[in-house]
């Protein structure tokens, strides 16, 4: 396992944005490269009016808050790249989910999270676990590393990030007590005279000091999309926050012993959560990660007593039901794309992480950070791991990097990922969904008559022993390919479940068959790490 990489700033937080981005020049490209490239369709003429839609963001943004444009600015002048580069980067996760909406196949730089809030008995306080799932393999956790900020009249802070995302708005604490992890939500809520998330939650982390100093920022907060600050402070307190443009929804509740707290990314506003939004799939990766992250809750809540250790083992162990080749399989709170699993204890001074290698599965080793407030320490431990297949991991890592070649628009090191991640996953229920998307990355680019009968008998073939959305998937495949081969198929709306898969089934009915492949896959969007596929014509 591979050591923590840290850095600590002290003092003008200019210079010291400045002095970031002189250390992070020739390491910023690999993160901020492959966030560029997910909002890129590879036609000129629509990634020009994505590009200067964009640019309509950063203007609105920079009009907000002077101390995030200064310490941008001094950033990417240490990068030497322009501040308009740096935010268009950094709004990507946002832009993608607000442009998805008209392109909704751009729908792909997404944070799926876990969270969970507890109190640890050995340590005698609050805790916060957290699970960061987001589609950037082999460049986020590559440069993976911790940052201590210590500025003047600003409390410390301590966040877990990667070399080229300078702020501390996705997982961080403070030392009054606070921690914060950032989870996407997904609606179609878009206000374009909203902030920049990581500019908010940079506030917040450097300016809450309890649950009402972060309610109160909130309330004055605009947010461009929706998102969810999840948060506990020193005295047991939490507080899970939707902002959406101008909308807050909140719960909030204290923290007691033996009991534990999980959220995905799932929406507090009951009516908002009956409603469906891209992606599609996204309401069934919630529930089935709330039924297995309540799993985990239930099973460390029969323990004596509950550590942040208990937590992140918890956290980093797939469950059976996530991997075995059974008709009740579930998609687990781990993922192909979880990128850093980590337990906060600001009151104790105190982290731990899983280091290495995304994703994130727990092998018996951690890496402990204490006196984060003082002298930052870090020791690599050993504590036992539960058994799973020794393949998994590596497995789950090409179907990942499959999806990552996808984005590249690199096809063959696609294939190559994807047929990597199906031999290494024989046995579990991910052999068939691999085979699936190997499938789909076929029906894209493959135009030979008798390639596609092969194709076509494979899906017929994998139906069942897909999950059911997927199954749903699996059955618009057959019917585009009958019908391009055999210019007709007996397979009606009625043998699609989901309904807006049905809504894509009979939009698709009305285009003739000699252009029914080109127009289907010009925009089409595989999702690996949502278990979907986006289609633009929806």
């Amino acid at each position: 396992m591979e050591q923590n990489q840290f850095t600590q700033l002290i003092g003008d937080p200019l210079e010291s944005f400045y002095q970031l981005g002189l250390k992070d020049q020739k390491g910023h490209s690999l993160l901020l490269d492959h966030m560029k490239v997910v909002l890129t369709l590879g036609i000129p003429k629509v990634d020009k009016i994505i590009q200067d839609l964009a640019a309509v963001f950063f203007d609105s943004q920079m009009e907000h808050n002077r101390v995030f444009k200064q310490w941008s600015k001094q950033y990417a002048q240490g990068l030497g790249i322009s501040d308009k580069e740096l935010i268009f980067a950094l709004l990507l996760p946002e832009l993608s989910s607000c442009l998805s909406k008209w392109l909704p196949s751009l729908g792909s730089s997404l944070l799926g999270c876990s969270t969970m809030f507890f109190w640890d008995e050995n340590e005698d306080c609050p805790a916060h676990g957290r699970i960061l799932d987001f589609p950037l393999i082999g460049s986020f956790d590559k440069a993976e590393r911790t940052i201590l900020y210590d500025f003047p009249n600003l409390p410390k802070v301590y966040s877990f990030g990667s070399v080229g995302f300078p702020f501390p708005s996705i997982t961080s604490m403070n030392e009054y007590g606070v921690t914060l992890a950032l989870h996407q939500k997904f609606t179609d809520i878009l206000d374009i005279n909203g902030r920049s998330v990581f500019d908010i939650g940079n506030e917040l982390i450097f300016h809450a000091k309890d649950l009402s100093s972060a309610l109160e920022i909130l309330k004055k907060a605009n947010s461009f999309t929706a998102w969810c600050f999840n948060m506990t402070f020193a005295d047991g307190t939490w507080l899970s926050a939707d902002l959406m443009g101008d909308k807050l929804v909140y719960e909030t509740g204290k923290i007691t012993k033996g009991e534990i707290k999980y959220f995905n990314n799932e929406l507090i506003d009951e009516e908002l959560h009956k409603r469906s939004f891209f992606p599609i799939g996204m309401k069934n990766h919630n529930s089935m990660r709330s039924d297995c992250g309540n799993k985990k809750v239930s099973d460390l809540s029969k323990k004596k007593k509950i550590s942040d250790l208990d937590i992140l083992k918890s956290l980093g162990t797939p469950q059976k039901i996530s991997y075995e080749d059974t008709l009740d399989w579930k998609l687990g709170t781990l993922t192909p794309t979880s990128v850093h699993i980590v337990t906060m204890s600001p009151m104790k001074a105190r982290a731990l992480s899983i280091n290495g290698i995304a994703p994130k599965l727990y092998s018996g080793q951690y890496l402990e950070h204490t006196e984060l407030w003082d002298k930052p320490n870090f020791k690599l431990k050993q504590s036992r791991a539960q058994k799973y297949p020794p393949q998994l991991k590596s497995g789950l890592r090409h179907y990942a990097l499959a999806q990552v070649s996808f984005d590249h628009k690199d096809l063959i090191h696609a294939y190559h990922h994807i047929q990597m991640a199906h031999d290494e996953l024989k046995g579990t229920k991910w052999e068939h969904i691999s085979f699936f998307y190997f499938l789909v990355f076929q029906f894209m680019k493959e135009k030979h008559k008798k390639v596609r009968s092969s194709i076509l008998e494979d899906f017929k073939d994998i139906h069942d022993k897909l999950p059911e959305l997927l199954q749903d998937h699996c059955v618009l495949f057959i019917w585009r390919l009958e019908r391009i081969l055999y210019k007709s198929s007996k397979i009606t709306e009625n043998d699609i479940k989901n309904t807006t898969l049905k809504n894509v089934f009979r939009v698709e009915q009305k285009i003739p068959g000699l252009i029914l492949h080109r127009t289907t896959t010009l925009l089409m969007s595989p999702r690996l790490d949502l278990l979907d596929v986006i289609y633009p014509l929806v």
